[in-house]
Protein backbone atom coordinates (compact mmCIF):
# COMPACT_ATOMS: atom_id res chain seq x y z
CA UNK A 1 0.00 0.00 0.00
CA UNK A 2 1.34 3.59 -0.99
CA UNK A 3 2.68 6.15 1.54
CA UNK A 4 -0.44 8.63 2.49
CA UNK A 5 -0.17 12.29 1.54
CA UNK A 6 0.34 13.61 4.93
CA UNK A 7 3.05 11.26 5.87
CA UNK A 8 5.35 13.31 3.71
CA UNK A 9 5.17 16.31 6.24
CA UNK A 10 6.77 16.78 9.66
CA UNK A 11 5.54 18.33 12.65
CA UNK A 12 6.48 22.00 11.19
CA UNK A 13 4.42 21.44 8.24
CA UNK A 14 1.31 20.36 10.04
CA UNK A 15 1.85 23.27 12.76
CA UNK A 16 1.49 25.81 9.49
CA UNK A 17 -1.30 23.92 7.98
CA UNK A 18 -2.97 24.34 11.10
CA UNK A 19 -2.21 28.45 11.45
CA UNK A 20 -3.34 28.20 7.26
CA UNK A 21 -6.50 26.67 8.31
CA UNK A 22 -7.32 29.01 11.48
CA UNK A 23 -6.69 31.99 8.66
CA UNK A 24 -8.98 30.58 6.26
CA UNK A 25 -6.12 29.76 4.01
CA UNK A 26 -5.60 33.46 3.66
CA UNK A 27 -1.84 34.05 3.41
CA UNK A 28 -2.62 38.26 3.93
CA UNK A 29 -4.38 37.12 7.07
CA UNK A 30 -2.08 34.79 8.16
CA UNK A 31 1.28 37.79 7.45
CA UNK A 32 -1.43 39.65 9.69
CA UNK A 33 -1.76 37.38 12.08
CA UNK A 34 1.79 35.61 13.13
CA UNK A 35 3.91 38.80 11.38
CA UNK A 36 5.37 36.31 8.90
CA UNK A 37 5.99 37.74 5.75
CA UNK A 38 3.65 37.43 2.38
CA UNK A 39 7.09 36.25 0.46
CA UNK A 40 8.09 33.77 3.80
CA UNK A 41 4.47 32.63 3.67
CA UNK A 42 4.33 31.64 -0.48
CA UNK A 43 7.65 30.01 0.18
CA UNK A 44 6.59 27.68 3.04
CA UNK A 45 2.90 26.63 0.91
CA UNK A 46 5.84 26.44 -2.17
CA UNK A 47 7.64 24.17 0.47
CA UNK A 48 4.63 21.74 1.09
CA UNK A 49 3.56 21.22 -2.48
CA UNK A 50 7.22 20.15 -2.75
CA UNK A 51 7.02 17.62 0.10
CA UNK A 52 3.20 16.45 -1.44
CA UNK A 53 4.77 16.05 -4.71
CA UNK A 54 2.75 18.56 -6.16
CA UNK A 55 5.73 21.05 -7.69
CA UNK A 56 8.84 20.26 -9.18
CA UNK A 57 11.82 21.73 -7.57
CA UNK A 58 12.96 23.47 -10.51
CA UNK A 59 9.42 25.47 -11.20
CA UNK A 60 9.67 26.36 -7.49
CA UNK A 61 12.92 27.83 -7.95
CA UNK A 62 12.20 29.69 -10.89
CA UNK A 63 8.81 30.69 -9.96
CA UNK A 64 9.79 31.99 -6.31
CA UNK A 65 12.29 33.97 -8.47
CA UNK A 66 9.62 35.62 -10.14
CA UNK A 67 7.62 36.13 -7.10
CA UNK A 68 10.80 38.13 -5.57
CA UNK A 69 11.24 40.12 -8.04
CA UNK A 70 7.22 40.86 -8.56
CA UNK A 71 7.06 41.76 -4.44
CA UNK A 72 10.05 43.95 -4.72
CA UNK A 73 8.35 46.31 -7.56
CA UNK A 74 11.15 45.05 -10.00
CA UNK A 75 8.65 43.21 -12.53
CA UNK A 76 5.26 44.01 -13.14
CA UNK A 77 2.87 40.60 -12.26
CA UNK A 78 1.60 40.55 -15.46
CA UNK A 79 5.19 39.81 -17.09
CA UNK A 80 5.68 37.55 -13.99
CA UNK A 81 2.81 35.34 -15.07
CA UNK A 82 4.05 35.52 -18.88
CA UNK A 83 7.18 34.46 -18.44
CA UNK A 84 6.26 31.59 -16.01
CA UNK A 85 3.84 29.98 -18.40
CA UNK A 86 6.14 30.51 -21.11
CA UNK A 87 8.81 28.76 -19.16
CA UNK A 88 6.36 26.02 -18.57
CA UNK A 89 5.48 25.72 -21.93
CA UNK A 90 9.28 24.76 -22.49
CA UNK A 91 10.03 22.35 -19.78
CA UNK A 92 7.02 20.62 -21.27
CA UNK A 93 8.69 20.10 -24.79
CA UNK A 94 11.51 18.53 -23.25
Amino acid sequence: MGKKWYEALDADDVAFLQQLAAADFKLARLSAQNGSSYFVLKKKVSKLKQALGQEEKEDTDFKEYLELLVAEKILPSSIAQVLYQKYLEGVRKK
